[in-house]
Order: C-alpha cells, then sequence, then structure tokens
C-alpha cells in the first residue's frame, strides 16, 4: 500500500511541467537568440541619452533586466561610449518590440559627445565603475557632477573636478567627491555652500474675482512643484490685491513662480528669480 502510494506521488511530480525560465539579463537574453538588440544615441553624454530597443523573437513572454553598469559601445569612434546608470525592466510579450530610454554617462573623456548613432551591447564594468554607477543609482544622481565622477574613475580626472567648491549643491558635489575619494584611497577637499546675502522679496497683483470663489495663491519651483503657500481663502466678488514675501535664503537659487488660482484654475503667474 505504501508503495502504492509512493508511487503515485512520484508519478503526479513527474507529470508537473517544469517553468521554463522567462527572465533575463539583457546580455544573456541576445547571445541566446530570444531578443533582437537596436540601441541608438539620443544625443549628449548624461540623462537619458540612448534609447534602447528590444524585440522579443519568441513565443513567449520575457523579463528583461537592462542593467545599471552594463556598457555600450558607439559606432562613431570619434565619440564617446556609455555606460547605463540606472537599471529599467523591460517585459516583452512574444514578439514584442519596446523602446526604452535609459540613463547613461560617458567613458571617455577626450572623446566627443556622441549623437544619434548607433552602440552595441558590450560587457559590464567592473571593480570602481560598477560601483559608482551602482552609488549613482542608488542616490539618484543623473547629473554633471555625477558626469565627473565617472571622469574620474575612466579618465583618472582629478576628483575637484566633480562640481565646484562653492554652490547650493554642494551635498551632491560632496557625496560623489567623498565616494570616488575612497575609491581611489585619496583625501579629497569637500565643497561648501554657497553664502547667498540674505534679503526679502515680496512683490504684489491685482486679480478680479466675479462671484465669491475659493483663491490660492502659492509660489511653485521651476518644475511646478508647490514651495510655499501665501494664501488659501474664500473671496468675495470683486478685485483683490495680492500681497506675497518671502526671505531668498529659505528656498535654493533659480526661477520660481508665484500662482494665483480661482477656483482651482490659473488666472495669474509672476516670475520671481531667487539668488
Amino acid at each position: 500500500m505504501k508503495l502504492t502510494i509512493l508511487s503515485i506521488a512520484i508519478l503526479l511530480i513527474l507529470c508537473i511541467p517544469s517553468r521554463a525560465q522567462t527572465h533575463y539579463k539583457l546580455a544573456d537574453a541576445v547571445a541566446k537568440g530570444f531578443i533582437k538588440l537596436k540601441i541608438t544615441g539620443n544625443d549628449g553624454h548624461t540623462g537619458k541619452c540612448a534609447t534602447v530597443q528590444t524585440e522579443n523573437t519568441t513565443s513567449q513572454t520575457l523579463d528583461i533586466d537592462i542593467d545599471c553598469g552594463q556598457k555600450i559601445l558607439c559606432s562613431d569612434t570619434s565619440a564617446q561610449n556609455l555606460v547605463i546608470t540606472q537599471t529599467e525592466h523591460v517585459r516583452l510579450t512574444a514578439k514584442r518590440i519596446v523602446s526604452t530610454a535609459v540613463f547613461a554617462m560617458c567613458i571617455n573623456a577626450h572623446k566627443g559627445s556622441p549623437g544619434k548613432v548607433g552602440f552595441r551591447l558590450s560587457q559590464m564594468a567592473q571593480g570602481a565603475l560598477l560601483r559608482l554607477t551602482q552609488f549613482i543609482e542608488k542616490k539618484k544622481f543623473q547629473n554633471s557632477q555625477a558626469q565627473s565622477a565617472v571622469w574620474s574613475i575612466t579618465d583618472n580626472y582629478a576628483i575637484a573636478s566633480i562640481g565646484t567648491d562653492v554652490g547650493d549643491d554642494y551635498e551632491v558635489t560632496n557625496a560623489l567627491r567623498g565616494f570616488v575619494a575612497k575609491e581611489k584611497h585619496v583625501n579629497f577637499i569637500a565643497a561648501k555652500p554657497k553664502i547667498r546675502a540674505e534679503k526679502m522679496l515680496a512683490g504684489s497683483f491685482d486679480i478680479i474675482v466675479e462671484t465669491q470663489a475659493r483663491v490660492e495663491v502659492v509660489m511653485v519651483d521651476a518644475n511646478n512643484k508647490t514651495v510655499k503657500q501665501f494664501l488659501n481663502a474664500t473671496k468675495d466678488a470683486g478685485i483683490i490685491r495680492i500681497n506675497f514675501s518671502m526671505k531668498n535664503t529659505d528656498f535654493k537659487a533659480g526661477k520660481y513662480y508665484v500662482i494665483a488660482r480661482v477656483n482651482n484654475k490659473e488666472t495669474k503667474r509672476e516670475l520671481i528669480l531667487v539668488e
């Protein structure tokens, strides 16, 4: 009886179909012939400066990882090669083609910036460069300071070339300088915050409210993110004088806008330069 039960159990296990692997690294999927690949530059050497087009050649759904640290080589030998600085995941149903813009940075400082030209897959970055790209991804430092940090590893640029010694982005600069300095086993000079003369910024403007309405006045940054609210109240019909003021040192230097909304509809936008 026990033998019969065991035999049935083994038979059931053998009848269960094994699940085929469907999750691959980009290079592995290409090597196995599961996907066709086309990589094109988008101009520039930081930000989403390349597009990876993947085509599923199989009849099953594939999950593809375009890994941070993956190098791609430019077909124009006078232009820089790139290293991907943020992992992207692509799901490809059968026979599907997907184009994915990827964050990448240049790894040949002495060459020109690549244009809208072709690239081919290369090997993964190793050692300090791989660790730096993973740090950039973790901190979301997809910026010019991070590009300089990459060149400090790939082309031995001075650590002082990462950012500036004084500025509003000193925290980012110091994080990158510190990381590269540790990789190179050297000391570094920390950047300092930019010291700005404190002053009040103020202004006023009029808006017309035709009927009783909810009036909101806010200040937003260049990305349209609200950074300060001046007014949020119900106002009677008429001409309303809007007064606003703020201390410049409460905000990073840059362009801001004071916006008046009546019943959630924008009626006025004033540019404010914070220095």
